[in-house]
């Protein structure tokens, strides 16, 4: 099924179609591998598909938990981790057959942001719901607090400087901090984000001195010296900003979901326009997949997952599914 960009359909309809758990998808994952393997964390629990979403997206697992981030160890993809909202971190090692919980030393468990070390396996860190930010080095088995600066400790994003993987970013209700030594250390950022909700960060591939930051409602931010200082866009993207997605075919072209479908800006996050879905109000999630041509970008959120492989102008349920 394919959606045009202006298309308008009832909440209800959509609801039931595309969905793992046919509910709400809060977050989506891809295998490093295969493109036909996906997850997604969405109402009903832990889903995987293996045929691109052909396969009605079974449920594997956390089924009352409704995980809210999910990252993959690099160096296995079958071992995966998922935060939760309210349980922590829960990890399996057979690819969502079995899972445990992972969340010694995790003082809040409200997970609002996972990412794993792309080089170092068992190495993550977690952002919290006002606990700040945890770190683990032994694959979740137990976790230490990494706080040190960090005022505010609710982290809404977290991210790993491709380039340098020392390098991480936090955003919080009170902007973007900047850690240049794992997450031992946290400094404010003096370059005009300090006071503001950032709810979304994403770095543009290709060049990691360039990224963006989605906020609260003023918009999206550009930084081009790796988060340290940032500059506004010339029209500001009005919207309460969920997700940012950075295109690793087109440098300066950024997508951004919210509150009222998912906009694109092609350059560079200066001016936005509509890029479908006008009829979601919480675009939770979206990621590109590189592997494809042109790289097809993935959505998570009222509907389930749905994909585009033109930019947003089209969208295909991945599903479907009823219910």
């Amino acid at each position: 099924m394919r959606l045009a960009i202006l298309l308008l359909a009832p909440l209800g309809a959509w609801a039931q179609m595309g969905s793992p758990g046919g509910g709400e998808t809060q977050v989506v994952a891809l295998h490093p591998k295969n493109p036909q393997i996906l997850y997604a964390g969405a109402a009903k629990g832990f889903c995987v598909t293996t045929r691109g979403g052909k396969d009605n997206w079974p449920a594997s697992g956390l089924e009352s938990y409704s995980p809210r981030a999910i990252a993959l160890d690099p160096a296995n993809p079958d071992i995966i981790y998922a935060g939760t909202h309210e349980t922590g971190v829960w990890k399996t090692a057979d690819r969502a057959r079995t899972w445990r919980h992972a969340s010694e030393g995790i003082a809040e468990p409200r997970i609002r942001a996972l990412v794993a070390h792309p080089r170092e396996s068992g190495v993550l860190y977690a952002g919290t719901d006002g606990g700040g930010v945890f770190r683990t080095r032994d694959g979740g088995a137990t976790w230490q607090e990494v706080n040190r600066g960090l005022i505010d400790k609710t982290v809404r994003a977290l991210v790993i400087d491709p380039s340098d993987q020392r390098r991480l970013l936090a955003g919080t209700w009170h902007g973007v901090y900047r850690s240049s030594d794992g997450g031992d250390t946290w400094e404010a950022n003096p370059g005009g984000l300090y006071d503001v909700d950032a709810v979304a960060l994403a770095f543009e591939p290709g060049n990691s001195r360039v990224v963006y930051a989605g906020t609260s409602p003023r918009g999206v931010f550009r930084s081009e010296d790796g988060g340290w200082t940032w500059r506004a866009g010339d029209r500001v993207l009005a919207e309460h900003i969920l997700s940012l997605a950075a295109d690793p075919s087109q440098p300066g072209h950024v997508y951004a979901g919210t509150r009222a479908g998912v906009f694109r800006s092609t350059d560079g996050g200066r001016t936005f326009e509509p890029a479908g879905l006008r009829w979601s109000n919480a675009a939770w999630s979206l990621v590109f997949d590189a592997r494809t041509t042109p790289p097809t970008l993935y959505y998570g959120g009222v509907g389930g997952v749905l994909k585009s492989v033109d930019g947003g102008r089209t969208w295909d349920v991945t599903g479907p599914i009823r219910h």
